[in-house]
């Protein structure tokens, strides 16, 4: 069990299998909308390739190849530059190994509980196996904090970025969109990590990177409210919100909770372990059900 603020609690071993129903009457109409939305996020990230980072020099946000304000004294944004047994920067590297388990779990369950039949099946998957990618890529990176090694994390993560977001145009839309966004996802992700070593982009990842959150958090908001009319707290979609959101708000305070911890820990090894437990839920809902969350999309896109 976990708890969250307000002493609301909630078991991983509860959540709700059961997404928003759309009405027969609206599916059309909302898988119209969700493909404008969808629209308007790329026009968005292509426009972010004409943004020159000397104009947002100019704005006050200056951000190097790291994506970062500022580096520290060793040469890279993050604060924990200690070394031990060989390893550098010991903890960023080592909190890294529970995306590895947590992905390669993601993968075995999938392969046990979602029938190949299912189309649906390609984003769960490539989510999973994005996480594992992003083990091996942030593992690299800061055991040698480069912009060039960031390329790699940020290529994993690109991956991971497809497989969630097909995963939830799937339960909110239809597969055959989800597939074609996962692609899409992938390839708009893989320019976007790549161009702050080639030419100091760094906007293109932001828009990917946060217009994908809003997205996930549009689609977990829905999902709060059953086809029955009951509200209800149990998706999996609002924990992976939640952990994501942790996520990101431990990496900006990585120097603040080093101090608090008096140098126990920093900030962005939390960032790590937080990020692994984002597809903790997802993974736990395909426990005991045969199908993933969105059944009713899952069964309808099945072929057979």
């Amino acid at each position: 069990m976990f708890v969250v603020p307000g002493g609301f609690a909630m078991s991983f071993f509860t959540f709700s299998t059961t997404s928003t129903v759309w009405p027969a009457a609206s599916d059309d109409a909302a898988v119209g909308v969700g493909i404008k939305v969808l629209m308007l996020w790329a026009m968005l990230w292509c426009l972010s390739l004409f943004i020159d980072p000397q104009w947002l020099a100019s704005l006050g946000v200056s951000l190097n190849a790291h994506g970062h304000t500022h580096l520290h004294a060793h040469g890279h944004p993050f604060v924990d530059a200690r070394s031990w047994w060989g390893i550098p920067n010991t903890l960023d590297v080592l909190s890294n190994w529970p995306m590895l388990w947590v992905g390669a779990w993601g993968v075995w369950r999938i392969h046990l509980t979602v029938p190949r039949t299912s189309l649906a099946r390609r984003p769960a998957m490539l989510a999973f196996a994005g996480l594992v990618l992003t083990w091996a890529g942030s593992t690299v990176y800061h055991w040698h904090p480069v912009p060039a090694t960031l390329v790699l994390d940020r290529l994993g993560m690109a991956v991971t970025f497809a497989g969630v977001l097909g995963w939830a145009a799937a339960d909110r839309l239809q597969v055959v969109w989800a597939t074609r966004f996962a692609l899409g996802v992938m390839v708009a992700g893989g320019v976007s990590a790549a161009l702050p070593v080639w030419g100091g982009h760094v906007m293109p990842w932001a828009v990917l990177q946060f217009g994908g959150l809003a997205l996930v958090v549009a689609h977990a908001a829905l999902s709060l409210r059953e086809g029955s009319g009951r509200w209800t707290f149990k998706s999996p979609w609002l924990a992976l919100v939640g952990f994501y959101v942790l996520a990101k708000w431990v990496e900006m305070q990585d120097e603040q909770i080093f101090l608090w911890t008096h140098q126990l820990i920093a900030g962005h090894t939390l960032k790590h372990l937080a990020a692994a437990c984002a597809l903790i839920p997802l993974a736990v809902s395909l426990a005991g059900y045969g199908k993933m969350p969105g059944q009713q999309a899952f069964t309808r896109n099945a072929i057979y």
